[in-house]
């Protein structure tokens, strides 16, 4: 048995500053985004690394994902946007969703592509950036039906000449979003819509530069042969969407939240444990507090009903989730001490709990249960089973092993 703390030493890493951690492992992140890319293929690999990475930490995310053959990457906002620059990504990086005003010019000296929803945004970025700012690139969001976000199909043409006629700006693409990909007639109504304003642009001589609308699921459900890229999201992190074709196999999960228990105690039957008493102990039972609660991300809707990984055995998380902490039933599981490693989310080798399953629970759906994982935890990167580099508790700034090759743009 032995401490995380033991392995990030042997690697020449620094000691976590608690005992919960994410772990991902770069290379099922590589992989699984090389995977992506040839089932892309003719279109290229958008890959969506916005929410930090869906939990894996948006600078190693987006490593891997250029590491398997991403060529763009997409982003939420400005910010994120920002933290890629900064760690030396130089290639397309697309935002989502509008930006302020205020940071149009920094997306323009960044050569950010940002997005636009209305003649009026349109006219706003234009105004907005300086003549000698960088020309900006703009791609024009177009509702089709998702009702979220974007230009009217009617009014696209007006906002798309609108760009084409300012001089700081440059359309760089059209999109959209696809509501409900597992269904192929609300896909396919999209689709026609937004074939129908290309179709418009055309005449009017508008080049709509690149153009793009599937994520994971339009990626496995639809056919996106003739668009410039797709924006895979939770595909990338190996979790099926719900909706089309089976992920490939060689797809799979890259994390696992884990911890190492703060305290292990004896409790008499008819012990209440945790807030208002909620569980109580029917036996004389042994309980392992994990450092981990919902201030971490941990939804206080884990409990009761999933269980944690812990000496081969799976063990449930009893009494209440804590801001701080939580605790798991270990009676009766053999050898559960200090330095047992306990997993809350992904395999232990001999397990696996799925962030679906975790999400059945919750009532929510997978890609929250992984947005939600905070930045109090590090996160540790492994290639493989060995640590090869660490972004500790509330940073942003990865420390790497002496030695390790760890991925690079």
């Amino acid at each position: 048995m032995r401490r995380i703390d033991s392995s990030l030493a042997s690697a020449g890493l620094p000691p976590l500053e608690r005992s919960a951690w994410v772990e991902v492992d770069t290379d099922v992140l590589t992989a699984n985004a090389g995977v992506l890319r040839s089932l892309a293929h003719p279109a290229a690999l958008g890959a969506v690394v916005k929410a930090d990475g869906y939990g894996h930490g948006l600078e190693m995310a987006a490593r891997c994902a250029v590491g398997g053959g991403a060529q763009w990457l997409c982003v939420a906002d400005s910010a994120e946007a920002s933290r890629l620059r900064r760690d030396g990504y130089d290639g397309r990086v697309f935002v989502l969703y509008p930006v302020p005003p205020s940071m149009l010019t920094t997306m323009a000296r960044l050569q950010v592509d940002v997005t636009v929803g209305s003649p009026d945004e349109a006219q706003t970025v234009a105004a907005r950036l300086a003549p000698d700012d960088p020309i900006l690139a703009v791609h024009l969001e177009i509702d089709t039906g998702m009702t979220r976000g974007g230009v009217a199909p009617t009014d696209a043409t007006a906002a798309a000449a609108a760009i084409a006629a300012a001089q700081s700006v440059w359309l760089a693409g059209v999109w959209t979003h696809l509501a409900a990909p597992e269904d192929r007639a609300a896909t396919g109504e999209q689709i026609s819509r937004l074939d129908a304003v290309l179709t418009e642009l055309s005449g009017a001589g508008i080049d709509p530069g690149a153009v793009h609308a599937a994520a994971s699921g339009g990626l496995l459900a639809a056919n996106t042969d003739e668009h410039a890229f797709v924006r895979p999201g939770l595909a990338l992190y190996g979790i099926h969407p719900g909706a089309g074709d089976p992920l490939p196999e060689r797809v799979a999960p890259a994390l696992a939240v884990k911890a190492h228990p703060v305290r292990i105690a004896d409790v008499a039957p008819g012990t209440a444990v945790g807030y208002a008493g909620t569980w109580t102990a029917q036996r004389a039972s042994i309980i392992a507090t994990l450092p981990i609660g919902y201030a971490d991300g941990w939804s206080r809707a884990s409990s009761p009903g999933t269980s944690v990984l812990v000496e081969g055995e799976r063990a449930p998380v009893v009494g209440r989730v804590s801001s701080d902490s939580l605790t798991v039933d270990v009676t009766g599981i053999a050898g559960v001490g200090p330095d047992s490693e306990f997993t809350l989310l992904g395999s232990d080798g001999r397990d696996e709990i799925s962030a679906d399953a975790i999400a059945g629970v919750r009532r929510t759906i997978s890609w929250e249960v992984l947005q939600q994982l905070g930045a109090r935890l590090a996160r540790v990167y492994t290639s493989g089973s060995a640590p090869i580099a660490l972004r500790p508790e509330s940073t942003v700034t990865i420390t790497t092993a002496p030695g390790a090759a760890i991925p690079s743009y």
